[in-house]
């Protein structure tokens, strides 16, 4: 299963990329026909082998546990790119942004040494961190923001070992969703 799922970010990647390419050509990236294209044409690039393996698992090599968050971010992205269907909402991406943000800051600086506790280890095994993400999560729940549900996608995937890991902080965090984030809530101070 979890080679399986290890092609669903490289797929989704290349998916969104061909939806970028066509939208600078200036041709509709909107609809079925589009959409089933470019699908054929991510999931024959994911697939071609290049030294013996598939394109996808190179990127594993390079860049092994996409996580959760990150992938919904790009699936969200690339189903509002086909059908003009918002998965994610702006407040369940701003929700995203703050709390990748949050676990960046309590992970990294602490994992690389600064300070004398390393949370990483919270995430082998029940404890502290699976209470604060079942409180958080029932928390977005009740204020119906969408990103609860890819919080519950980040549980179950945890549960069903789909990612190589086996640390539920790989699940919930990755340094490029955190500079996507960081990337993110500039932007937005800088719009709004």
């Amino acid at each position: 299963m979890t080679t399986v799922f290890s092609f669903v970010f490289p797929f989704l990647l290349m998916m969104a990329l061909c939806q970028k390419a066509i939208m600078w050509w200036g041709k509709p990236s909107t609809g079925w026909i589009p959409a089933i294209i470019l699908a054929s044409a991510s999931a024959l690039m994911v697939n071609l082998p290049i030294g013996g393996l598939p394109a996808g698992r190179w990127l594993v090599s390079l860049y092994p546990n996409p996580s959760i968050p990150l992938t919904a971010l790009l699936l969200s992205s690339v189903l509002k790119n086909s059908f003009q269907l918002n998965l994610l909402d702006m407040r369940a991406i701003q929700t995203c942004r703050f709390f990748s943000l949050l676990a960046g800051v309590v992970l990294y600086p602490m994992a690389l040494g600064i300070g004398a506790f390393d949370p990483y280890g919270a995430g082998w095994h029940f404890s502290w961190l699976f209470v604060i993400l079942l409180c958080v999560t029932l928390l977005l729940l009740f204020f119906k923001n969408r990103f609860s549900v890819v919080l519950l996608a980040t549980i179950l995937a945890y549960d069903l070992h789909l990612l190589e890991s086996g640390n539920l902080w790989d699940y919930l965090v990755d340094p490029i969703l955190v500079l996507a984030a960081i990337i993110g809530l500039i932007a937005r101070m800088v719009t709004a």
